[in-house]
């Protein structure tokens, strides 16, 4: 019996989660720059989705916020990577798992599968 992954249709970036996380704390984009000691402009775009969440932002938000720079850094990840997966599916290729890491790539148009 062979079981596949399902990935989600809809993608979250991770400056959705920054913006309602400061929401449920009551913390403004201004107060967080301060906190981390970053520009604002910074905070604003990784809000916007226009700035990734490096490795030291990440940092930076764990120790700001009291979370872990895992989380943020899992976040982008999975953001980029559920991004191209659904540019992938959007030009016609779906991408399943397969046991051990291997990836089989199908057409959708029924054509031949590489393996």
């Amino acid at each position: 019996m062979t079981t596949e992954r399902v990935w989600p249709d809809l993608v979250i970036p991770p400056g959705e989660v920054l913006q309602e996380e400061l929401a449920a704390r009551g913390l403004t984009q201004s107060q967080l720059a301060r906190q981390m000691g970053r520009p604002l402009q910074a905070i604003n775009e990784i809000i916007r989705g226009k700035k990734r969440i490096t490795g030291e932002t990440a940092l930076q938000l764990a120790e700001a916020l009291g979370t872990s720079a895992d989380f943020w850094m899992r976040l982008e990840t999975d953001h980029e990577l559920n991004m191209a997966r659904l540019a992938r599916q959007h030009r016609g290729v779906a991408v399943r798992a397969r046991g051990a890491g291997h990836v089989v790539l199908a057409r959708r148009a029924g054509r031949s599968t590489a393996r």
